[in-house]
């Protein structure tokens, strides 16, 4: 009994001793929340050419033109198709839509979408020239 008693206040020392070490951690990590990145979600089909980059978000028609290097992983590789890559994928995007303008080639988009976060990719298929 005698050495349980010295070992558990020897822990019980060690633990005093450390305390406000724990408390301030704890307190530090109180504030640690992990923050949505910004924009909202868009879902919509994501189509690729040597020249261009688009999205037609889900149940419309206009076309926002997209950064393509963050959709790299939408894309078809090439292989050896005429004409380079092209194809299209479904995708499900987080980011910032812009204000109405003159976007991409020669001014062609209305928008561009500037994409935060690529949630989700399905249905990757090549399109044919």
């Amino acid at each position: 009994m005698a050495i349980a008693t010295r070992l558990n206040s020897g822990v019980r020392a060690h633990m005093r001793e450390k305390l406000p070490l724990m408390v301030l951690c704890l307190a530090a990590l109180t504030g640690c929340t992990s923050m949505p990145l910004p924009g909202d979600v868009y879902r919509g089909e994501y189509f690729y050419n040597f020249e261009t980059a688009a999205f037609t978000p889900e149940g419309g028609s206009e076309r926002w033109c997209v950064n393509s290097a963050k959709l790299k992983d939408a894309e078809v590789p090439a292989k050896g198709s005429p004409g380079g890559p092209r194809g299209t994928a479904d995708i499900v995007v987080r980011g910032t839509l812009s204000a109405e303008g003159n976007y991409c080639n020669l001014g062609a988009y209305k928008r561009f979408l500037e994409i935060t976060e690529v949630i989700s990719i399905s249905n990757k298929r090549r399109v044919t020239p």
